[in-house]
């Protein structure tokens, strides 16, 4: 999408140039901070922000700063995310905890140990300054544009639904392992990806009706309904990364393959599977979970399973749902190129390889 592209070269170019990093110390801290979100991405979130306002008439170079704010929120959830999961690959390269461990074996004498925990606490620092570099980014809105009122309610609704809901659902994710998958049900994981995917989503496209509309009333009908879009389109999104866990490519991808399988997470993929299989493939399934390492071998094995008992067409055809349920959404909206723009970008969601 060349419209996606123009977005991430504006937001890139805000980020590297952001003073707000500059007196964080050490040296290495302050490189750390800046590696994820200096990094690139996609830019979905700074995209559905400003798409958003300009579906309802608003000034696009107002909604910048909040774009780049959703996009560093984003980010700093990445890093504490990597650690919890104990990935080793982000977007093609070392995650943030794994870079700074292996900085600690060469800087200093501790051993492995200490330079895993290092790594660790470094980045779990890292993330928190991105958090405040985020909300300082939001105040800024009011330098560029925005009024001081409009400014104060996104902060507030950042924080509502990302530091409150995002969160909540990061925690019912970490805890669904901890449980017999006989336990949950697909709901309870459609509530968490609401919660954990959905809510950050939500904060742009609201944001950027309110700026649009220069509002603080988030209970405005426009504003509720693009809300929705977003919260059903990043289930599809959600849906489509858990499967790209499996089924994807790493070249393509960027990360892990299989770690959703090796931390034994309950997606609606495995669910299913788990749901459909017999008794003896079950089995089969369950053997292959929590293992240390997966090679290609392996890795295909739980693919022909999901793949006969239908579990992957399930889930393929449920991100396809919530996808034209975004898009019913849209099409409620005026026929402009951001509502285009959004319409190109819901497709690509449960169609991306990366």
């Amino acid at each position: 999408m060349n419209e996606l592209k123009k977005i991430a070269s504006l937001i890139n170019e805000l980020i590297v140039n952001d003073d707000f990093p500059a007196s964080v110390e050490p040296e290495y801290l302050r490189a750390t901070v800046m590696d994820y979100p200096a990094r690139g991405g996609k830019r979905l979130r700074p995209a559905l922000l400003i798409w958003c306002c300009g579906l309802l008439g608003g000034d696009t170079e107002t909604a910048l700063y909040p774009a780049m704010a959703a996009e560093l929120f984003h980010n700093w959830t990445l890093v504490h995310d990597d650690i919890i999961d104990e990935d080793s690959m982000r977007r093609g390269e070392l995650t943030t905890h794994e870079s700074l461990r292996l900085f600690a074996r060469e800087a200093f004498d501790g051993g492995d140990l200490a330079a895993d925990k290092f790594g660790k606490n470094f980045a779990i620092l890292a993330g928190d300054i991105q958090q405040g570099w985020s909300l300082n980014t939001i105040l800024k809105s009011a330098e560029h544009g925005l009024s001081a009122e409009l400014t104060l309610a996104l902060g507030k609704r950042l924080l509502e639904l990302g530091s409150c809901q995002l969160i909540s659902g990061e925690a019912l994710d970490v805890e669904f392992p901890m449980r017999s998958w006989q336990n949950i049900s697909s709901d309870e994981v459609l509530h968490m990806l609401e919660l954990k995917t959905g809510a950050l989503l939500r904060f742009c496209a609201e944001a950027g009706a309110a700026i649009a509309l220069n509002t603080c009333d988030f209970e405005r009908k426009e504003i509720k309904m693009l809300g929705d879009f977003a919260a059903a389109a990043g289930i599809a999104f959600q849906l489509m990364d858990d499967w790209l866990g499996v089924f994807g490519d790493f070249d393509k991808l960027g990360k892990n393959i299989a770690s959703d399988l090796a931390s034994e997470k309950p997606t609606i993929l495995l669910l299913k599977s788990f749901e459909k299989l017999q008794p003896d493939l079950q089995l089969h399934l369950s053997g292959m979970l929590g293992l240390d390492e997966y090679n290609e071998e392996i890795i295909e094995q739980v693919r022909v399973l999901m793949r006969d008992c239908g579990a992957e067409a399930y889930v393929r055809e449920k991100a396809e749902e919530f996808s034209e349920q975004a898009k019913e959404i849209l099409h409620q909206f005026p026929d402009n190129e951001y509502r285009s723009f959004l319409l190109e970008l819901t497709s690509f969601l449960v169609n991306r390889e990366q």
